[in-house]
């Protein structure tokens, strides 16, 4: 919360006592920049650790946290909101047998989604950059408090009938992305402003709470399916209940880390670095950027790679020859209900979180040439043009690549790379810069992940194309 400089002289920063976030980075005049003899000897004395490595597991739940109410928004979406809410109002009770005609809304209602999701979480994080005053604490405090009303907001409508006006039940679904998305492009570029000052296994620690809450949304899934077969309402109810319970521990987390010895100490070592730095200008930002390009496209392109072929490309993914495909004459080892969310869904988030602890252990290629690999990965895409992707059964090219089990290890290789590449290419982007830069990169980085994600599914509605020539 905001302080006044007479507060601030009352109630010194102390490893037992809460700070002002703000302080971190801020044009306000210097008399709000007084150092506080114990902030001095808290960075002489050396770091306080992190005991029982609490503020990391601390980072790797508001990494689930920044991504779980999308997570599972996204996961329900065909089902609850497409099926159940929107392309059931119209159907005709009197004859069933007579096929709907649907608007266009409800047609592309997926895309509607993508649109209304990532380009506001990018237009935020892209405001992030250019205004740093505020305060952290705020900052992540309120959006948590968005997010978690725009899912009572949610749930609440679970058990209204909306059948008589589904495009206004659509338009309320809309504008409930845009708010929801934008509060978690605000409470992601903190949480990545916080951590880019931090060890760099505490970015780590972010990325891999973000791959733990797509693993757990898919046993979640998998769970409901099992559970309450056919009920989108019951499972609708129980996801967003789930993703509230996680949001409100993410918030109580945030007060607890106010009265944390080491996270204290860390943002402290920051503010030290940044009071004698005025508020970073476009200027300095493309500066930056030309300084720090190339870990900042690294990232780009980590996420660009995966989120054109995940999900949308995989999913298209039939067994061979296609006959196989179909519910009737479908002979793999699991349901035919149950495939694509094993096969793609599970294979995905569970090799992404093993990628992801893997760069706890050891880090390779160096920071220099981490470039290489990550570029490689640009391979998988025509690779994954060679199985039998096939979407909308209008597939002109051959298939090269025939054996469903050589398409599960690609997937699974893809995913470990994403993992470990994701995780790496966060925690080298900072690498090397001094703690007030390390801020502004971190916050950069943040961005450039969700360019990445927003380029990589607006390019996949072109994925189609190139196998239907």
């Amino acid at each position: 919360m905001n302080t006044s400089s007479d507060e601030t002289e009352k109630t010194p920063l102390s490893p037992s006592k809460g700070h002002d976030d703000s302080e971190i980075v801020t044009a306000e005049p210097p008399s709000k920049f007084e150092e506080s003899e114990n902030e001095k000897l808290m960075i002489e004395n050396g770091i306080p650790a992190d005991k029982l490595n609490v503020v990391l597991f601390v980072m790797m739940l508001h990494g689930l946290g920044t991504l779980i109410a999308w997570n599972i928004f996204i996961t329900i979406a065909p089902g609850y909101f497409q099926r159940y809410k929107l392309e059931s109002a119209f159907h005709n009770v009197t004859n069933p047998d007579e096929k709907p005609i649907y608007p266009g809304y409800v047609q592309n209602f997926m895309n509607y989604v993508c649109i209304c999701s990532q380009l506001p979480n990018l237009t935020v994080n892209a405001i992030g950059l250019f205004v740093d005053k505020g305060n952290l604490f705020i900052r992540i405090t309120v959006s948590l408090i968005v997010i978690i009303c725009s899912c009572i907001f949610t749930i609440i409508f679970i058990f209204v009938d909306t059948s008589d006006w589904p495009f206004g039940f659509f338009m309320l679904t809309m504008i409930t992305v845009i708010v929801l998305n934008s509060a978690n492009g605000v409470y992601q570029n903190s949480i990545f402003g916080i951590v880019g000052s931090f060890p760099s296994k505490y970015i780590n620690a972010v990325v891999l709470g973000n791959n733990i809450c797509g693993l757990l949304v898919t046993l979640l899934l998998i769970a409901t399916i099992k559970i309450f077969t056919g009920d989108e309402k019951t499972n609708a109810a129980v996801y967003f209940s789930i993703a509230l319970c996680a949001l409100i521990f993410c918030l109580a987390s945030v007060f607890y880390l106010r009265k944390n010895h080491f996270y204290v100490h860390q943002i402290a070592i920051e503010r030290q670095s940044s009071k004698d730095r005025a508020v970073y200008s476009l200027k300095d930002y493309c500066k930056t950027f030309q300084e720090y390009w190339l870990p900042l496209s690294n990232v780009w392109s980590v996420f660009f790679v995966t989120l054109f072929l995940f999900p949308s490309v995989l999913l298209n993914i039939h067994l061979y020859p296609e006959k196989r495909h179909n519910e009737r004459d479908f002979d793999f080892f699991v349901d035919y209900n149950l495939y694509g969310i094993l096969f793609v869904f599970l294979n995905f988030n569970f090799f992404s979180c093993i990628g992801s602890k893997l760069a706890d252990f050891f880090t390779w290629p160096s920071p220099k040439y981490v470039a290489i690999p990550i570029t490689l990965r640009w391979a998988f895409i025509p690779i994954f043009y060679l199985t039998n992707y096939n979407p909308g059964n209008k597939r002109i090219w051959g298939v090269y690549i025939e054996n469903e089990y050589i398409v599960f290890v690609l997937i699974a290789l893809m995913s470990i790379s994403h993992g470990y590449y994701s995780s790496i290419s966060m925690m080298y982007a900072p690498s090397g810069a001094e703690a007030s830069k390390a801020r502004i990169i971190g916050k950069m980085s943040a961005f450039f992940l969700v360019l990445g994600i927003f380029c990589g599914i607006g390019f996949s509605f072109l994925a189609e194309y190139p196998v239907q020539w």
